[in-house]
């Protein structure tokens, strides 16, 4: 349980919640290690929104105390973390130094021995993409496929393919968007919907890669890719053969919002023509959902359909 001290600080910050340069101030004086940790994090969530700029020398002190004996004083990287992010908007040329020593981190802690500067790794490479593109560029690619990234976030990997493409760095998001095993989810997608501008040839390669993917987030980056793509829609006899029979319930979601959104003629007309044939339960219910973002009188005639087909269902769960 918090301390009556501890409430009194927090409560504190939040009084000053209107007076922004005063808030900022007091959080500033919170900001040494003998502080308890909820304390610290209620101080440097609020100079992460301030870009406080004399918060600058007690942020990088308190995350060289956390690097110095990382393991033992900060164990799984979570400090260090939020002080990147109060440090960001402060961040200058010189900090590279302890960033590049940041996004070479690797901790790995007992009883597992489980590697835990996933978080520290991603945070710190945002940060010297802002200062260095030349370095970011390099460890981005390194962090890409490290071999230590996160199964189920997809880090420090899938910040890796974001700085990656905002550097349009294709090649290396193509040659990983391309491999057979070893690759995570949510990074082939974050590489798919990054690949917009590649060359149209290469093109039905990753459509022939990811077509039968059985993973939604993959799809989702695949149909982002095509029907991004500087000269797409691509891949429409793809598109239409998923609008008719695709099967992943979240994928399709995604593919039929997406289609009305874009209002490409030709998809639409091929998901309308789709719409008064299915019968499946939920592809109904999401095709009536998705055409009710349609405002024309033959999707309102089918959307009724689509409604009526459902109504049997819903009077069985009554």
């Amino acid at each position: 349980m918090p301390g009556k001290e501890t409430a009194t600080e927090i409560g504190q910050l939040k009084q000053l919640a209107d007076r922004s340069e005063e808030q900022a101030a007091f959080a500033v004086t919170l900001l040494t290690p003998r502080h308890r940790r909820d304390v610290l994090q209620a101080a440097l969530d609020v100079l992460a929104q301030a870009e406080y700029a004399p918060a600058r020398d007690a942020i990088l002190a308190l995350y060289r105390h956390y690097a110095e004996r990382g393991e033992m004083r900060d164990p799984g990287c979570y400090m260090r973390r939020s002080v990147l992010r109060a440090w960001r908007p402060l961040a200058r040329p010189d900090d590279v130094p302890l960033l590049l020593a940041a996004v070479n981190t690797y901790e790995f802690l007992p009883p597992d021995f489980k590697e835990e500067a996933i978080l520290l790794r991603a945070g710190a490479l945002v940060i010297l993409n802002d200062l260095d593109e030349t370095l970011a560029r390099f460890h981005a690619a390194r962090l890409l496929d490290d071999g230590y990234a996160d199964a189920m976030s997809g880090e420090p990997a899938l910040t890796a393919a974001r700085v990656l493409a905002s550097q349009d760095q294709a090649v290396a998001l193509y040659a990983y968007a391309m491999r057979h095993g070893g690759t995570l989810a949510d990074v082939v997608s974050e590489c798919l919907r990054s690949l917009t501008d590649m060359p149209t040839a290469l093109v039905p390669s990753l459509l022939t890669r990811h077509a039968d993917s059985t993973e939604s987030i993959v799809l989702v980056g695949l149909f982002d890719l095509l029907l991004n793509h500087r000269e797409g829609p691509l891949g429409r006899a793809f598109l239409d053969d998923y609008l008719r029979e695709g099967a992943d319930p979240d994928a399709y979601r995604y593919l039929a919002m997406t289609v009305i959104a874009r209002g490409d003629e030709l998809l639409v007309d091929t998901l309308l023509t789709a719409a008064r044939l299915e019968q499946d339960p939920d592809k109904v219910a999401i095709m009536a959902e998705a055409l009710a973002l349609l405002s024309t009188p033959e999707a309102d005639e089918i959307r009724a359909q689509l409604n009526s087909r459902l109504q049997p269902r819903t009077r069985r769960r009554r």
